[in-house]
C-alpha cells in the first residue's frame, strides 16, 4: 500500500467521523434522525480521501466507500446513543462511550434500530464516497489549430 493512499485513508477516516458526529448532533437538536445524512458522512469520506491521497487510483474510490460504510454505522450508532441519552436524561458523553466500548451493546442498538432503508442509505453513501473520492479527468487541451473560419 503506497503512503498517498495511507494519507488518504486518513483524510476519508477524518472526513467520516465528522460526518458521523454532524448526524448525530443533529438529531440531537431537531429530535429526528435523518437517514439522508448517511449520504453526507460518504461524501465527507471521498472528499478527505481525494484531498489527500490525490484521488486518480480506483483504490482510493475503493477503500473511500468502504469507510463511507463505516462512517455510516458509526453514525447510526452515535444517534442512537444520544437518543438514549436524551430519553433517559443520561450524560451523552458517557452514553456515546459506554456504546463504543461496549461492542455487544452496539450490535444490539445496531440491530434494533435496523431499518431497511439503512441498506439503501448506505448503498447510497458508499457510492458517494467512491465518487467523490475520484478526481474527474483532466478536460482535453483545446486545439489550437482549429480556428473558427
Amino acid at each position: 500500500m503506497n503512503a498517498k493512499l495511507l494519507l488518504g485513508i486518513v483524510g476519508a477516516l477524518t472526513g467520516a467521523v465528522l460526518g458521523a458526529v454532524a448526524w448525530a448532533a443533529i438529531t440531537a437538536s431537531t429530535h429526528f434522525q435523518i437517514g439522508y445524512m448517511a449520504v453526507g458522512v460518504g461524501v465527507l469520506a471521498g472528499y478527505g480521501m481525494r484531498v489527500l491521497s490525490g484521488g486518480r487510483d480506483r483504490a482510493d474510490g475503493i477503500a473511500a466507500g468502504v469507510v463511507a460504510f463505516l462512517g455510516c454505522v458509526l453514525g447510526n450508532l452515535l444517534t442512537a446513543a444520544v437518543v438514549i441519552a436524551q430519553q433517559e436524561h443520561y450524560a451523552i458523553v458517557d452514553t456515546v462511550l459506554s456504546v463504543l466500548l461496549q461492542p455487544e451493546l452496539a450490535f444490539r442498538l445496531l440491530r434494533a434500530g435496523f431499518d431497511m432503508m439503512d441498506l439503501l442509505f448506505y448503498a447510497i453513501a458508499v457510492y458517494a464516497g467512491y465518487r467523490a473520492a475520484l478526481k474527474p479527468p483532466a478536460a482535453a487541451p483545446a486545439n489550437v489549430n482549429d480556428t473558427p473560419s
